[in-house]
């Protein structure tokens, strides 16, 4: 007996609007009264014409099924069918979805729909969700079967809006219909698998479409079926198998036109398709290459990330199928692949979730494939795939870097974002705080990657891109961790998970890897890890780093100078002083810039004139590893200038540094060109000679005597007035405590009696006679008197002592050539010696006090009354020790 079907209400009943109590009693079971069932009927697109009272009604029918749906979407209860029994069919809530799908089957609102896709969701789950029906009451069961064929036949009028069938409304079905398809519970599955089935099996059967740019779930559709097909209920599998039959048909219809072109090809592929769909749905392989030769770039995706959805461990899907699929799709010749990104995203997403060892082995093969195919993609997708390379991108990795052909290219890439110009790495200001540069990402993959040393020989043919890169990384970092402790006062350079020290260790990862242990050991021992970190010793760390790999093969070598050359002539600030530390120690390789000696000078000249200390410092290292090689030292003359320049900075390191090139670029230089050098030098080296600190002054002394080796006739008169300014200065640093500064200055006043030819001061300098050889100098020279009291007044600031008591005593000696007349320069003497009556040092108070108390007495007597050599007798009573006024005076 058929069921008697309740008349539909003219308007919906709003359960789920708000009401107050009293208003919802109507929808609550009546002891009495069963409650009654909602049984609605399918529209038949090809029933009899309408009477005359129903075509009035059309209108009026087709406006209240509008507003009784919108109602329902409109509602703020919707969510009450998912609270709803689901063992039930007669639910309130899910007779009123009935309703709606009952309401949808009479109208055609398509375009309407799409901007109302909760609709259809609501509509299947309403459904879907109910209890398999074989667990359903006879009546329930009957109402379920009529309302899954209205279902169906609303699911068609829906599609076919219009004569042909509407692409994008059948999309946005199958979306809502897909995730049905992977549910838990398999009678949902079963449905929802039917209704593609019947909507597959509609579209297989029609001949033409509304036009659409793309059907972009059907590899989606292909790859569901195609999981669907193994299940172990039956049903699913059938059903499955006769959908993606009809999915075929469909696709070939939908491709016809771009399939036409292929013209005799075309028709065969039609002719046959009905006969090879009788065996080829059996088997995943066939199914994936047959669909996979038709599939667009953007369906292959959908098809591969379905087959990755399908091998996690939670999936309701067979593990093998999936893994079979996505083996084969990445076999199918000819198809082209786009949305890399969305592959490695998913494999990131799930490979924490797929645990059986085939499965984790395909995905490997997979990302391997695409990291050699899409290297450029790979890398930068799974860089922003963990910010802090997390356990599972770590695992990636490693998987990329296993076979050597992909690891080559990895490695490249990871080595261009490395190297990227610092206008696209580092627009800190435009990052949120605490982002990571990429870069920064980037050496996190590598130290995951180097710790693992499963690419040796690839980090080894890369080496030196991988060096220079990580090093200039480092440079960068450290940079920029030290503008950040500067801004925020803080100081966490050496911090264990810093990025500084991150950034270090992946370098000495990177050495190990490449084989370089005893580089790694040499850095150790001389600090130069720590060195690195900082940023005021950082460029010296960097020279000890490449001090260390000197020793690299020739072609290692090279391709690192050359690289080096052309960043240096672009004059990249934040690159610089890196390249330039580099730079600077690979000059000392002698197999190397053959061809390039007047680029390596030019740039040798502009390192010397840079405005920052630490380049012109770097510039002289560099040129005193060129100047250490005698085919070199030729080219390097043109720079003396720049290096004589360099003897005036403040920075007592850039002196003592400059002083060790000029010895090496004179010692290298033909006699002429030496000799005239050698003048220039001479100049320079006199104001060092009384440098407050030893080193410095003992190698100008030295630099000085050597010079005067070099000086031939043409050039010695100029040199003579140089050796005269010396001699003073020499004579008083005879006096230095330290034994060294000491005896390098009676060298060098030997040296210079024997330039002068003086032999009388030989004799007297070969004996260290000092106060004979001060008299003999000023008695010689007494026209020079007012210069050796001006030489001799700077030297009683000394912070020697015996330094500052040989000054005044010289100053007590020489002003005995002064005369009477000299009022002001004696005054002026006077006046520094009264200074030194406040010296810390006792004996220096005394010897100021008795020259002041000569000096003062010598310019008041007039000069009939007594010579300096009688005012010294009338004191000599005065003095509890010798003095060298004395000494003079007793001098023949």
């Amino acid at each position: 007996m058929a069921e008697e079907v309740p008349k539909a209400p003219s308007k919906p009943i709003r359960a789920w609007e708000e009401m107050k109590p009293p208003q919802r009693k109507s929808w609550q079971k009546s002891p009495q009264r069963k409650q009654e069932l909602c049984v609605p009927q399918p529209f038949r697109a090809d029933s009899p014409v309408y009477c005359n009272a129903c075509l009035r009604r059309l209108d009026w029918e087709h406006k209240e099924a509008l507003d009784y749906i919108n109602a329902f979407l409109t509602s703020n209860e919707q969510e009450l069918i998912d609270h709803e029994s689901v063992d039930s069919l007669t639910g309130v809530m899910r007779q009123q979805a009935m309703l709606a799908i009952m309401k949808l089957s009479k109208v055609k609102l398509s375009v309407w729909l799409l901007t109302r896709p909760r609709l259809l969701t609501t509509c299947f789950s309403s459904i879907f969700s109910l209890p398999p029906a074989h667990t359903m009451e006879e009546v329930e069961a009957a109402l379920y079967t009529k309302t899954l064929k209205t279902m169906d036949e609303m699911l068609k009028t829906l599609v076919c809006e219009d004569k042909e069938p509407n692409l994008v409304v059948l999309q946005n079905i199958v979306k809502v219909l897909l995730p049905w398809t992977t549910s838990k519970e398999v009678h949902e599955r079963l449905r929802a698998v039917g209704r593609i089935r019947w909507l597959m099996e509609f579209m297989g059967s029609q001949c033409k479409f509304q036009e659409v740019e793309e059907f972009s779930v059907l590899g989606q559709l292909v790859g569901c079926l195609t999981l669907c097909r193994a299940e172990q209920e039956q049903e699913i599998c059938q059903s499955a198998v006769e959908g993606l039959r009809h999915l075929y048909s469909f696709m070939l219809h939908l491709k016809s036109e771009s399939l036409r072109k292929l013209g005799a090809e075309y028709r065969q592929i039609l002719k046959n398709s009905q006969v090879e769909t009788a065996f080829w749905v059996t088997n995943t392989r066939n199914i994936t290459l047959i669909f996979g030769k038709y599939l667009e770039p953007s369906e292959g995706m959908d098809f591969l990330l379905t087959a990755i959805d399908g091998m996690r461990d939670s999936s309701v899907h067979d593990a093998v199928t999936a893994r079979n699929m996505l083996r084969t799709i990445l076999e199918v010749p000819g198809l082209r692949w786009w949305r890399m990104s969305e592959a490695v995203r998913s494999i990131h997403k799930h490979l924490d979730s797929i645990s059986e060892p085939l499965a984790r082995q395909e995905l490997r093969r997979a990302l391997l494939l695409l990291g050699y195919r899409f290297s450029e993609e790979v890398v930068g997708t799974l860089l922003g795939c963990s910010l802090s390379c997390d356990s599972v991108a770590a695992e990636m990795w490693k998987m990329l870097t296993s076979q050597p052909n992909t690891s080559r290219k990895i490695l490249g890439e990871l080595v261009s974002r490395l190297q990227e110009p610092a206008r696209r790495r580092y627009q800190l200001s435009e990052r949120p705080a605490g982002f990571p540069p990429l870069a920064l990402q980037a050496t996190r993959a590598l130290y995951v990657i180097l710790q693992e040393q499963a690419c040796r020989q690839e980090v080894k043919e890369l080496f030196p891109q991988l060096y220079v890169a990580l090093l200039f990384h480092v440079t960068h970092t450290v940079q920029h961790t030290a503008s950040q402790e500067r801004e925020h006062n803080q100081e966490d350079t050496a911090a264990p998970l810093s990025p500084v020290r991150f950034a270090v260790k992946a370098m000495e990862a990177l050495l190990l890897c490449a084989g370089y242990k005893e580089q790694v050991t040499f850095m150790m021992k001389q600090g130069g890890w720590d060195l690195l970190m900082s940023s005021d010793t950082h460029h010296k760390g960097v020279c000890l780093l490449a001090r260390a790999m000197v020793s690299l093969n020739f072609q290692e070598r090279n391709w690192i100078f050359y690289h080096l050359m052309a960043i240096l002539s672009d004059r990249d600030d934040r690159r610089y002083v890196p390249a330039v530390a580099l730079f600077i120690q690979l000059l000392q390789c002698p197999d190397l810039g053959y061809g390039l000696e007047d680029a390596i000078v030019e740039e040798m000249s502009r390192q010397l004139r840079d405005h920052q200390t630490v380049v012109r410092w770097l510039g002289l290292k560099g040129l005193l590893n060129l100047a250490r090689l005698p085919e070199k030292v030729g080219k390097l003359q043109r720079l003396l200038p720049d290096v004589l320049e360099r003897l005036q900075e403040v920075d007592r390191a850039l002196i003592r540094k400059a002083i060790a090139v000029l010895k090496h670029l004179l010692a290298g230089m033909d006699r002429q060109s030496a000799s005239c050098a050698a003048v220039q030098v001479a100049e320079q080296l006199l104001p060092l000679f009384d440098d407050v600190t030893s080193k410095l002054r003992v190698l100008s002394i030295t630099l000085f005597k050597d010079l005067l080796e070099l000086v031939r006739w043409p050039n010695r008169s100029e040199m003579k007035e140089y050796v005269l300014q010396s001699l003073v200065p020499l004579l008083l640093l005879v006096h230095d405590e330290r034994p060294n500064v000491s005896q390098v200055c009676w060298d060098t006043l030997s040296s210079a009696a024997q330039f002068l030819r003086w032999h009388q001061l030989s004799g007297l300098i070969q004996h260290k006679e000092t106060w004979r050889i001060c008299d003999c100098l000023v008695r010689r020279y007494n026209g020079r008197a007012d210069d050796f009291l001006c030489q001799t007044m700077a030297f009683l600031q000394n912070p020697q002592t015996p330094v500052r008591e040989a000054a005044i005593r010289f100053l007590g000696l020489t002003a005995r050539q002064l005369d009477q007349g000299s009022q002001n320069k004696l005054n002026a003497i006077c006046k520094n010696l009264k200074g030194l009556q406040q010296d810390s040092k006792s004996s220096v108070r005394c010897l100021a006090s008795q020259t002041i108390f000569i000096l003062e007495a010598f310019k008041n007597q007039p000069p009939a009354c007594c010579g300096l050599w009688t005012l010294v007798h009338r004191i000599t009573t005065m003095c509890t020790e010798d003095s060298p006024l004395i000494e003079a005076a007793q001098l023949p």
